[in-house]
């Protein structure tokens, strides 16, 4: 889904298609990508290595008008560039079928269907003409005097000179392997055997390695080309800067805050005899709260499906989805808010720019900042839940004659306990989850760590940085189904896009002025927070070379993962009492 808390608390049937095996599964460079929560999710990839569009700030990116030559390349350029867009929303509407509405007896014709699409969205992004059209508007200098069209023409040189370098045969290796390794990691997973699945998985492994060798850039090392495909521009380097902080400075905010015992609850989130949040009363909720925060109902669909997801094809048809669990009431409301911080992303999309490369959404990260920014720093506020109280009793009255507070819904929401899973873990101790995966994935790749000795490597690092050792493999290496299908890489983009995102919020509050942010907030408007995500972060797209860029843009400073520990140590210490 735009994966909740992105994604895969269960696995699909061992026979699920290509599409549904995508939606628990990080896709590789979709143009429009189904999301989901931290549970799972993908967006666009590549790297900075390559060429040359320099944006130093929002305000460069003004743009000089093409006449001649320049002109007619770059609009045979995006001809091309829109009709495989258009392609990509066919994938994308029929992949959201499959997962909302398609009858399971369709399957076998549906991936008839999408092979076929597949087959000519291949034949067109490498044809010989395509590569004279981005040739031609690059010797024409088309990009020259816009941002916006010269980043088109990068990415669009980009996606071709990857798409061209690949081998037939290692695309072919590719699809077996990953069909092979979803099979093999499922039947492993429910016989709670690693042993099983450890000779696919080094086939994987060297899989990629395989294909950084053809594709990666000169001055990429193997692991920096799988963080790439998610994460454009990132780096082992800037990785092991950042989550090296996560674990010299938050992990014993962590531990102090675990220690300080759990908070207490107010009875209507923990005796299940109340029955106080029936399915339906859900649904009306949610949708409430989609509307209130802006979700456009005329260019958006919301629907129910096994995995909550946000998809579509561009600002002009997204599609969310969530799920309902009479006993798990914040399941569905958060999941919720996290899909429509996805869908406003992509409903704030340049449409200027529509079909083309720069629209796209700059990295898994951004895309999960997005989210974020409203899950965790909009919805998990104290102001969030008073402007919404009185909804909240009216969609569930139960919670009125049990005299339920903001501030009962606020503690409830921001419970941080240790555990073993990382689909459900909290705002708090989630960053370690993924710290955990980028040092167990940086030592498969430099070599350091042989993939039979995982699952001895992941207990003692879970016991390292949050207390707990898994009791089986099924709830620790076996857990997340990223690597069955090779996507390495990627699971740092879920804190990434968490550490994005509370600097944004602490930007987005400081320009707007706290006092003005705060009262928009629990007054209700959340158009405030809205429009300058549009103005700040959407509009752009891919201009940015990479997420850093972005954030330096927005923010004035690349990433600091010590916003990101200020802002939970602050938080929670309050929260425990330990201020």
């Amino acid at each position: 889904a735009l994966l909740r808390r992105i994604v895969v608390n269960s696995s699909p049937r061992p026979v699920a298609s290509s599409a549904c095996q995508k939606a628990v599964t990080p896709p590789r460079r979709p143009s429009h990508p189904v999301i989901t929560r931290p549970n799972t999710r993908a967006v666009s990839k590549r790297n900075v290595f390559r060429t040359a569009v320099v944006v130093r700030s929002m305000s460069s990116m003004s743009s000089t008008p093409l006449t001649g030559d320049a002109c007619t390349a770059y609009d045979a350029l995006t001809t091309r560039l829109r009709k495989l867009a258009d392609l990509d929303a066919v994938e994308a509407t029929l992949q959201w079928d499959e997962l909302v509405m398609m009858p399971d007896g369709a399957a076998e014709a549906r991936g008839r269907q999408k092979a076929a699409l597949a087959e000519l969205k291949h034949r067109e992004a490498t044809s010989v003409m395509h590569g004279d059209a981005i040739a031609l508007a690059e010797a024409m200098k088309s990009g020259e005097g816009c941002a916006f069209r010269a980043a088109n023409i990068r990415d669009a040189r980009r996606d071709y000179d990857d798409a061209i370098k690949v081998p037939v045969e290692l695309k072919a290796k590719e699809a077996a392997l990953g069909a092979k390794g979803y099979s093999a990691w499922n039947k492993a997973r429910d016989n709670d055997d690693f042993a099983s699945f450890a000779p696919v998985l080094t086939e994987l492994v060297e899989l990629r390695k395989e294909f950084a060798t053809v594709c990666a850039v000169d001055g990429q090392s193997v692991y920096d080309y799988q963080i790439d495909q998610f994460e454009r521009g990132m780096t082992t380097k800037r990785l092991e800067e950042i989550f090296g902080s996560l674990r010299e400075k938050l992990a014993p905010v962590i531990k102090d805050i675990l220690a300080a015992g759990e908070l207490t609850q107010h009875k209507v989130f923990t005796d299940k005899s109340l029955q106080a949040f029936p399915e339906h009363a859900q649904e009306r909720f949610c949708r409430a709260i989609a509307v209130k925060m802006g979700f456009s109902f005329e260019f958006g669909r919301f629907d129910t499906s096994v995995h909550p997801f946000t998809g579509g094809s561009g600002p002009f048809d997204v599609r969310i989805t969530t799920r309902y669990d009479a006993d798990n009431f914040m399941d569905a409301t958060m999941g919720l808010i996290h899909e429509v911080g996805h869908a406003l992303y992509e409903q704030g999309l340049n449409r200027d720019q529509d079909g083309l490369p720069v629209q796209r959404a700059l990295s898994m990260g951004i895309h999960e900042s997005q989210s974020l920014f409203w899950e965790r720093y909009v919805g998990q506020s104290l102001e969030f839940w008073e402007a919404n109280l009185g909804l909240f009793h009216e969609s569930f009255p139960v919670t009125k004659t049990e005299n339920v507070t903001a501030e009962d819904v606020f503690r409830f929401v921001n419970k941080a306990k240790a555990g073993l899973i990382r689909v459900d873990a909290d705002e708090l101790t989630y960053s370690m989850h993924v710290v955990l995966r980028f040092e167990l994935e940086k030592a498969l790749f430099d070599g350091s760590l042989k993939v039979d000795d995982l699952p001895e490597a992941w207990n003692k690092k879970m016991h390292e940085l949050l207390g707990v050792t898994p009791d089986s493999d099924k709830t620790g290496v076996l857990q997340d189904v990223h690597w069955s299908d090779g996507s390495f890489g990627y699971f740092p983009s879920y804190t990434l896009g968490a550490m994005y995102a509370v600097q944004f919020y602490e930007t987005c509050r400081a320009e707007i002025g706290h006092t003005k942010f705060d009262e928009s907030i629990k007054g209700g408007d959340f158009s405030v927070a809205k429009k300058w995500l549009n103005q700040k972060v959407h509009e752009t797209g891919s201009v940015f070379v990479s997420a850093d860029a972005l954030c330096e843009a927005v923010t004035g400073t690349k990433l600091d993962p010590n916003v990101y520990v200020s802002f939970l140590e602050t938080k929670y210490r309050r929260i425990y009492g330990l201020a």
